[in-house]
């Protein structure tokens, strides 16, 4: 997989000082000449690897390595300081704030690419570690403790911005007679196919989960309730075509789904926006299943 790189770097002529360098590395490079608009540039980009220049119009890199510090799910992405003000002071505050590594700008370009593939060699191992202890065994989608973990960040962006942002859970219609008529490597085989449909039909940027035994948990940011239906009844309609077929008779499936709203919801709390995703959900069932319910909303 090709790694991506983000560079803040003012000066046009180190910039392209840095391109020519890594021109035979095939890494993909980002730039941002001020570090104005950082959290948007690294959601948008999903960078690998920070390379800051220390000082740079209106900020430096001591305050940008802060920030990017202090966003939890940032934590594990590298951050290199590259600049040519590097003394001992300037590495031990570096330190303090969460820096990786730090490189002199006169630096020999073989150190630099070192460097760089050391930084990523160590991201990509933490990120295999991490992906153990969040990811489901069965679907491979994301587990609940993960969905715990972005719900918090995602809850909290939300409210700080005034944006919109849908929570979904999803149930599977009868799951138990799946399992007790057909056995569970067929209901095994119905939660895989179900995490594929849900997987092609979101954006990289929303989060699902294997939130419980047979039900999936679905967090859209920037997302409001008409957008949300959109998509949960897209793969609604997908799943309910899914044939379980044995040599008996030919088996369907369906699902149901309860949508919860921050802004159109009013939850006061991200344990609230999903116990009313949960209201929905038990709506939906109510009402016959294999339909899709809103919070507060008829």
């Amino acid at each position: 997989m090709t790694s991506k790189i983000l560079i803040v770097e003012d000066t046009q002529k180190d910039f392209d000082s840095f391109q020519q360098t890594l021109v035979n590395e095939k890494f993909i490079i980002v730039r941002s000449s001020d570090g104005k608009n950082l959290f948007e540039l690294m959601e948008k980009e999903n960078p690998d690897l920070i390379i800051l220049d220390l000082i740079l119009p209106e900020t430096d890199g001591f305050e940008l390595c802060k920030i990017i510090r202090s966003e939890e799910r940032f934590l594990n992405i590298p951050i290199l300081f590259f600049s040519s003000s590097l003394n001992m002071d300037n590495k031990l505050l570096g330190l303090q704030l969460g820096a990786s590594d730090f490189l002199s700008k006169d630096c020999d370009s073989r150190e630099l690419i070192i460097k760089i593939k050391n930084l990523l060699r160590t991201k990509r191992l933490y990120d295999d570690v991490v992906r153990l202890s969040v990811v489901d065994s069965l679907t491979h989608v994301y587990n609940r403790r993960y969905f715990q973990h972005r719900l918090r960040d995602e809850f909290e962006r939300a409210r700080r911005y005034d944006r919109d942002f849908c929570c979904l859970i999803i149930d599977v219609d009868k799951f138990k007679e799946v399992n007790d008529t057909l056995g569970h490597p067929i209901g095994d085989k119905a939660l895989k196919s179900i995490a594929d449909i849900l997987r092609s039909n979101i954006r990289t940027a929303d989060i699902l989960c294997r939130y419980g035994g047979d039900e999936f948990g679905l967090l859209l940011p920037e997302t409001n309730f008409q957008r949300a239906y959109v998509t949960a009844e897209r793969v609604r309609s997908k799943v309910e075509k899914i044939n379980l077929a044995t040599e008996e008779k030919p088996v369907f499936i369906s699902l149901s789904c309860g949508i919860s709203s921050l802004v159109e919801g009013g939850a006061l709390g991200m344990e609230e926006l999903v116990t009313q995703a949960d209201v929905a959900l038990y709506k939906a069932k109510k009402a016959g299943r294999n339909q899709i319910s809103f919070y507060g909303r008829k």
